[in-house]
């Protein structure tokens, strides 16, 4: 009976068919029709470029998670970047962080109040999304910096495809040496004409 480690080595589909690092909320059919995708675009001849093709589509979805991810925090951290909005606006300060909290949990009487403050002060929705993004600039940077990383590696995983076929293109285009017979030639001391 075959162990199972070579059945994963033997079987290249395994490592495509392995189960996806999803986090709750995602669509595991939404990953798979993406690595598939993506497996098609590549066209992994062997065992280590189907495990490179499985890197480049862990790699872009974590980029598309990270940029989700980003988008929440706007929707998440909207009521801090309200707070500071309010806190510049208000006679008493204290209460912008009170109120800021009941304009993020939706509750109408806030809400139409805040919404006529902003209005007064000329300001709209894309003042609260910039005050947001200065509150929390250091998680949207910590966001960016991952995002970085992940694409530089998912570079790097394309690249090293390229790479593997490169060298084994050249391996092929090198004729084979043939057997014959060889005399060494005795060094004279002359220099070569």
């Amino acid at each position: 009976m075959a162990d199972t480690r070579d059945v994963i080595i033997a079987d290249s589909s395994a490592v495509a068919l392995s189960p996806a690092s999803l986090v709750n909320g995602e669509d595991a059919a939404t990953y798979q029709q993406l690595a598939a995708r993506i497996r098609a675009a590549v066209a992994p001849a062997n065992i280590i470029e189907e495990i490179f093709a499985r890197d480049v589509a862990d790699l872009t979805w974590d980029v598309v998670r990270l940029r989700r991810l980003k988008a929440g925090l706007y929707t998440i951290g909207a009521g801090d970047g309200m707070t500071q909005i309010l806190r510049g606006l208000e006679e008493y300060p204290v209460s912008a962080q009170l109120k800021a909290r009941n304009w993020a949990a939706r509750k109408p009487a806030a809400v139409a109040e805040v919404n006529t403050q902003l209005s007064a002060a000329g300001l709209d929705m894309g003042d609260v999304a910039t005050s947001t993004f200065a509150v929390r600039i250091d998680q949207f940077d910590r966001i960016e910096r991952m995002l970085a990383a992940a694409e530089v590696r998912r570079a790097a995983a394309l690249h090293a495809i390229d790479n593997r076929r490169a060298a084994e293109r050249a391996r092929a285009a090198v004729p084979p040496i043939e057997a014959g017979e060889f005399t060494l030639v005795p060094d004279t001391g002359a220099e070569p004409a």
